[in-house]
């Protein structure tokens, strides 16, 4: 199954939850992201629980501090 992250196409099997695909980045820290869903915000405590299907498209975006 196809699935955009970013902009990047990445390859996954069925049945892969919004939590697991992230994960799979490695990304050194994931604290202060939010995560989009084919344009819809989707609040930390339903990652692992919500499962991509072919041809999402996730945005992974970063909170900026500033003043």
């Amino acid at each position: 199954m196809q699935i955009t992250i970013n902009n990047q196409s990445y390859t996954f099997d069925e049945y892969v939850s919004l939590e697991h695909a992230v994960e799979s980045l490695s990304l050194e820290d994931t604290t202060g992201i939010a995560l989009a869903l084919n344009e819809e915000i989707i609040p930390r405590s339903q990652w692992s629980e919500t499962i991509l299907t072919n041809e999402d498209k996730i945005i992974i975006i970063g909170a900026v501090a500033g003043g």
